[in-house]
């Protein structure tokens, strides 16, 4: 008689953390089985959290069988996912993938809540990462709140949360992510979160990577594309313009809503309703279009830098069709910035 009792497959996650010096964070990595290894800020500075930012850990385990990689910031304030690919070569999530994988699995983590029941856990967006995840904030009902990016706004927003809300988690496009305001305990946080989470995928024989397809399937595949626009003397220009005269008509697409934050105003273009909007002036302004598109301009430095965010959608029905509709939407938002700049940018 064949034994047809279940073979034992090792689940446990096999993950590196990166992290700044040996003294910082390390207090919780005994609770899970998971390596670490530590870099001199002096030595890797962390001005983008990239892959590049990433390479020395990654390195470190070339040629190994690891489920993730996860790296922090000299201050313990943001935070950079690694994973491999179907091929095994290991790529990085960028924020805006990152928020959506942290959303989605603090809102299942204890299986999916019931849809109406009663709302304990709050997710704070900084306001260019796409609608992707309001979309799973919604589905999963989880309390939503929207916040400037920079980790001092976002504690700020959470310092003004209401009691009924016993959790909370925070990000935005700068790969800053807050599960706890203390810096050690958000290290730890994050970790219990993304090791349970690939403890689970393992169990189903998936990866990171199968996680961050299904999302796109589920909540419609979205792409986002940030540019540093370089235009001496002449970004406030650009930036006012994008102001006074958003492109709608040229771009063939239909202008639903403006959020003018240095003028603090929210004007609905289909409903004719003008609202000032919750959060303080800053020198940015964010379009929204019927189609999706959410464009989103940001004056910085004293005006010495431009930033366009773009972000939009597109349906993602298989995995099959996962790599065409990601090229189809990158090809969308590179032909959109190549429009506005010939309709807005190039102010002269």
């Amino acid at each position: 008689m064949e034994n047809d009792q279940p073979v034992e497959v090792n689940v446990m996650p096999k993950g590196l953390i990166y992290l700044p010096e040996p003294e910082k964070g390390a207090k919780y990595l005994n609770e899970w089985d998971l390596e670490s290894h530590y870099y001199s800020p002096d030595e890797n500075p962390d001005e983008n959290l990239n892959y590049k930012f990433l390479l020395p850990a990654l390195e470190k385990i070339k040629g190994q069988d690891y489920d993730f990689v996860i790296g922090f910031d000299h201050s313990l304030n943001r935070t950079i996912i690694g994973y491999p690919n179907p091929e095994g070569r290991f790529l990085v999530f960028t924020a805006h993938q990152q928020a959506a994988l942290f959303a989605h699995t603090f809102l299942t983590e204890d299986g999916y809540p019931e849809f109406g029941g009663e709302k304990d856990k709050l997710v704070i967006k900084g306001i260019v990462l796409s609608q992707q995840i309001d979309k799973i904030v919604t589905k999963n009902n989880g309390a939503y709140k929207e916040s400037h990016s920079g980790y001092e706004d976002l504690r700020e927003r959470i310092m003004t949360m209401e009691d009924e809300y016993t959790q909370f988690l925070a990000f935005d496009e700068r790969n800053h992510v807050i599960m706890d305001l203390e810096k050690e305990k958000n290290v730890a946080k994050q970790l219990g979160l993304i090791f349970s989470l690939v403890k689970k995928l393992k169990q189903q024989e998936k990866t990171l990577f199968d996680f961050h397809v299904d999302l796109q399937i589920r909540y419609k595949l979205y792409g986002e594309k940030t540019f540093n626009i370089t235009s001496e003397g002449e970004n406030k220009k650009i930036f006012d313009r994008f102001r006074s005269k958003p492109p709608s008509d040229a771009m063939h697409e239909e202008l639903v809503s403006i959020s003018d934050y240095k003028k603090q105003l929210f004007f609905n273009k289909l409903t004719g309703r003008k609202s000032e909007p919750e959060l303080r002036q800053l020198d940015i302004v964010q379009l929204e279009y019927s189609s999706g598109l959410k464009i989103s301009v940001e004056l910085i430095d004293g005006g010495d830098k431009l930033l366009l965010h773009l972000s939009d959608f597109t349906d993602c029905y298989n995995k099959e069709s996962f790599a065409t509709s990601r090229k189809n939407i990158h090809d969308r938002l590179l032909k959109i910035v190549v429009s506005l700049g010939k309709m807005v940018i190039n102010v002269t």
